[in-house]
């Protein structure tokens, strides 16, 4: 699909939601308080009216009294931590893993979600924009700014995301339009590597009733990776040339109705992915592709949400999404021998949510949430003569294995759900949620062998696969609070992540099946001065899902079920502390687990005919058994309008492996993260000098097909920001 056709799409879509009132309306249900204020759940309890809010269970509920184990982090909290995109994420938000593969992201939350990189690999954790599902396992890398919170929701979600969310959820707030007044801010940036950076945010409200919000980022830098790079390339690896663009309209002409749309424009040129494998240097690379790594992508969002004089709510949230990519790089690493991946296509994502609210307070013991849920999400992914899914041994020839037809996939997904909750008394609650889902997926492709010098025409699978597979999902939550101080909650909950195909081969593989036990404490202490938060879970799954090469297929690729049950538990701790102006936040998480049984799996670390084995026990990929990260700040007011603010953050996460494979090849080591920053605050002006990896630690942060690929992790950067708010 060409960008003319992207930019045609939106239009269209935005002038039908703009117009339509199911379509342009926002729900009342994720709007915020005002009380919220900057704080957030994990940078510092105070002792206030300050409320973090989780909007992810459709209604405004504080994060110390909802029976979730739940991060959220402000815009201004993830601005202090240095988290500018997901990747950086995991390291506020325990229990949340991200490697990052380019376009294709591999996120883990509790062990579950996704345990390699593969089109066909369903993603188990989910991400939600602005109240709508996005496209699961890629395109998440749109940089972070105007944000209002982000939600990491560990555990299974099925009652309200559905399919696939079997390890847990992220939802992502865009700043909505405020009506109280004109403000909005103006931003530049310059930092090492040629970092330039700039962020313009104007909200305007144009009547008493109609606002608008209009935010703009620019980011570019040079090559951070390569202390040495050489080899038969082309492009511009390494090299971010990042736009984003945004713009909301909110219309509230009665206390009942609210209205809201919202576009989203990206153009992220990312330049291209440079990576290293086992054995070679980190960070001096011999590279051979024709580099190109680029999303465009527009969303448009529509909300409506009317009260009716019950206090009931109904509300409906509209998405329209689509992303052209292209993504090619070296496919071994440091190795100077020639093997490319090219590979480009087009993905839409159409959703459809509508919602019944009750009112949920001391008045009505019993509330409820219905809702009504449609997804479709078209893939198609291009031939080797429009540079799509294929492999290459030489710049100028052809692939050895490669689509002869495009790659095309096609989804459909509805679902109903409902949520209640009964107080007994102001002591003890009880909540049901469950949720019925169907999904039907259809593939349709052709897979060719060749030599790479001529054509490919020998078959290696064609035709069409089709799965239709139904489920109920859903969570049970007992609730205990003995005082206003401390909230006990245990649930158990079931999840599941769908089944598939494998493109090459055909073989299918069946849905994965997570039961979650678990129990929490959420305290404040010394009158709200701390908050802590604390869990132990236990799950189980079923069918785990992981990729293995096969000895039927000449070694390639196959993603197939464990036999028996697979185990993860865990303990995750944190909290947050404010005593005037210092502020401290620290959290910790433990995870261990067993899987099940892989029989007669290829090994490459040993050799024919012994490398034919079966695994047993092994451990859940990109899921260091430690992790911690503890923060703090002191804000020193100098009077007249002067404030300086130290800020210093620690993260730390254990050595990890890559695959189910326990090899060097496969080992991620440890690393331990320094980022620091020191605000300076004059009445509306103000200047952030900051550094990430002050240490300047030299990591593995991914590893992809069993070593053979290995993605260094960004070294030292500082620079300065200057801005001012309006």
């Amino acid at each position: 699909m060409s960008t003319k056709t992207i930019w045609s799409r939106l239009i269209v879509s935005a002038s039908i939601a703009a117009i339509s009132i199911h379509a342009a309306a926002a729900s009342a249900a994720e709007e915020v308080p005002e009380e919220q204020g900057d704080q957030s759940s994990e940078k510092g309890g105070s002792k206030s009216d300050d409320k973090i809010v989780v909007t992810a269970q459709r209604r405004a509920e504080g994060v110390q009294e909802v029976a979730i184990s739940a991060t959220v982090l402000s815009g201004d909290a993830l601005a202090d931590k240095g988290v500018g995109g997901i990747y950086a994420l995991q390291y506020a938000a325990p229990g949340f893993t991200m490697a990052d593969y380019g376009s294709a992201n591999v996120l883990n939350i509790r062990g579950v979600g996704r345990s390699a990189v593969d089109i066909e690999l369903p993603s188990g954790v989910v991400l939600y924009r602005d109240g709508v599902p996005t496209f699961p396992g890629y395109f998440q890398n749109e940089p972070y700014y105007d944000i209002e919170a982000i939600e990491v929701l560990r555990g299974p979600q099925g009652t309200f995301v559905g399919k696939s969310a079997a390890g847990g959820a992220v939802f992502i707030r865009t700043a909505s339009p405020d009506l109280d007044g004109f403000s909005g801010k103006i931003e530049g940036e310059y930092g090492n590597y040629k970092q330039y950076g700039a962020t313009a945010v104007v909200n305007a409200p144009l009547s008493d009733t109609f606002g608008i919000r209009i935010a703009y980022r620019h980011y570019q830098r040079d090559e951070i990776l390569g202390e040495s790079l050489t080899g038969n390339f082309t492009g511009e690896p390494g090299r971010p040339n990042l736009d984003s663009l945004r713009f909301g309209a909110l219309w509230e002409p009665t206390d009942q109705f609210t209205g809201e749309i919202r576009l989203d424009l990206s153009d992220l040129d990312f330049g291209g992915n440079l990576t290293s494998s086992y054995n070679y240097p980190l960070y001096d690379y011999v590279q051979n592709a024709r580099f190109a790594y680029h999303d465009r992508s527009a969303r448009v969002v529509g909300k409506m949400g009317y009260e009716f004089g019950s206090g009931l709510q109904f509300t409906s949230v509209t998405g329209y999404q689509t992303t052209e990519t292209i993504n090619n790089f070296d496919r071994n690493g440091a190795t100077p021998a020639y093997d490319e991946f090219r590979s480009a296509g087009t993905f839409t994502l159409y959703s459809q949510e509508f919602n019944l609210i009750s009112p949920d307070d001391a008045d009505h013991p019993f509330s409820y949430v219905l809702g009504v849920f449609y997804q479709r999400t078209d893939t198609i992914i291009e031939d080797y003569r429009n540079e799509g899914f294929n492999f290459y041994t030489a710049a100028d020839a052809f692939p050895y294995i490669g689509l002869e037809t495009p790659y095309i996939k096609k989804e459909d997904e509805w679902s109903v759900f409902a949520d209640a909750k009964y107080r007994f008394n102001e002591q003890v609650s009880a909540e049901l949620g469950i949720r019925y889902s169907n999904y039907i997926t259809t593939n349709d492709t052709n897979v060719v062998l060749g030599d790479g010098m001529s054509v490919p025409s020998t078959p290696f699978f064609a035709g069409m696969q089709k799965l239709n597979e139904s489920d109920v999902d859903g969570k049970f939550t007992l609730t205990y609070s003995p005082v206003a101080e401390h909230n006990i909650f245990a649930s158990v909950a079931r999840a599941h992540i769908t089944g598939g195909f494998n493109i090459i081969g055909g073989a299918e593989f069946e849905k994965s099946i997570v039961y979650s036990y678990e129990l929490g404490l959420k305290s404040s202490w010394f009158d709200d001065h701390v908050r802590t938060q604390l869990a132990a879970y236990y799950q189980t799954l079923s069918n785990y899902q992981a990729q293995f090469a096969s000895p039927d297929l000449g070694g390639q690729n196959l993603l197939q079920n464990a036999f028996g049950k697979s185990k993860i538990f865990g303990v995750e701790a944190s909290g947050q502390a404010k005593f005037g102006n210092l502020s401290l936040d620290a959290a910790f998480s433990f995870i261990d687990s067993e899987l099940g049984e892989f029989p007669d799996v290829v090994s490459p670390f040993l050799m024919a005919p012994n490398n034919v084995i079966t695994i047993t026990g092994a451990k859940t990929p990109f899921s260091p058994k430690y992790t911690f990260n503890i923060g703090a700040s002191y804000a020193i007011d100098f009077g007249n309008g002067l404030t300086v603010t130290p800020r210093v953050d620690l993260s730390h996460q254990a050595k990890q492996l890559g695959a189910l494979f326990d090899a060097p090849q496969t080992r991620l080591p440890e690393r331990t993260l320094l980022n620091a920053g020191l605000r300076f605050n004059y009445d509306a002006v103000y200047i952030d000098v900051w550094g990430t990896n002050l240490t300047d630690e030299r990591y593995v942060a991914g590893i992809q097909d069993l070593g053979s690929i290995w993605y260094p992790g960004p070294p030292r950067q500082y620079g300065v920001k200057v801005g001012i708010n309006f």
